[in-house]
């Protein structure tokens, strides 16, 4: 038995559907519904299906309320605009057999070459990760991160903590990012402003404030120039992207806790 988590928020019902309808084996599924009040009555839910309403927190605080919650040795964490064949549960198994010791596993995103079936990796994407429950409870996903960083801070601590962390070539999802989302101008702002806090915290976090600065300093001063052309062209829309962008990395730049929300 094997649980699948995922996250929730005023979710596009139809991409839900899809993906649960291509889930083939025996699973417990785990939802948290961070817009707390999703309307699952058009969803096909299995039998075995837990609901955890909560409010906006952000992906990885909802995460990790789900794995409080999980039974199961193992699990399959996923955004729900992911794509994969049906037997992608049994193909992890068979995978867990031959690795001896993991704390996730991911599968091929891009369907890329790679000459090894499996081998090691901290670096990618992990739109869908297969996770060994216990090890991923201890080293939770960090809860300051509201969008973007967090797969890459928790693969970073992984690392250096020394849990292992494997891809899988022959394992192919396609992930049509953010395609679950509705979005508006309000929405998009918000993902800029977060792209860019989120980019300073990481590498303030694990490395140091200053090294933190020389990886983002040239983002700001672009931010900026493509700013004032914005204002000059009176290209409202453009010129607010660029704004939220350096409102986001000013503001993790001066320390302020992530705030923007949708």
């Amino acid at each position: 038995m094997i649980s699948i988590i995922i996250v929730v928020f005023k979710s596009n019902k139809e991409i839900l559907n899809r993906f649960l309808n291509n889930i083939d084996g025996n699973f417990n599924l785990i939802i948290v519904d961070n817009s707390n009040n999703y309307d699952f009555s058009e969803i096909k839910l299995p039998k075995k299906t837990k609901i955890i309403r909560s409010k906006n927190i952000g992906y990885g605080a909802a995460i990790n309320i789900a794995l409080k919650k999980c039974k199961t040795k193992f699990a399959i964490i996923s955004n729900i605009d992911v794509y994969f064949k049906k037997n992608l549960i049994n193909n992890f198994y068979k995978i867990v057999k031959k690795v001896i010791k993991f704390s996730i596993l991911i599968p091929n995103h891009s369907n890329q070459h790679f000459d090894k079936k499996i081998f090691e990796t901290y670096e990618g994407e992990a739109a869908t990760m297969f996770i060994n429950v216990k090890d991923i409870r201890k080293i939770k996903f960090d809860e300051n991160f509201f969008l973007y960083f967090e797969e890459i801070d928790l693969f970073y601590r992984c690392k250096i903590k020394k849990f292992k962390i494997f891809k899988v070539r022959d394992i192919k999802i396609k992930h049509n990012r953010s395609s679950s989302i509705s979005f508006n101008n309000n929405t998009e702002y918000v993902m800029k402003w977060h792209y860019m806090w989120s980019m300073f915290y990481y590498y303030k976090k694990n490395y140091n404030y200053f090294y933190a600065l020389k990886k983002t300093y040239i983002f700001l001063i672009k931010d900026c120039i493509k700013l004032v052309i914005y204002l000059i062209m009176l290209d409202r829309n453009n010129f607010s992207m660029r704004f939220h962008r350096i409102y986001g990395l000013l503001s993790s730049i001066l320390g302020l806790k992530s705030f923007k929300r949708p």
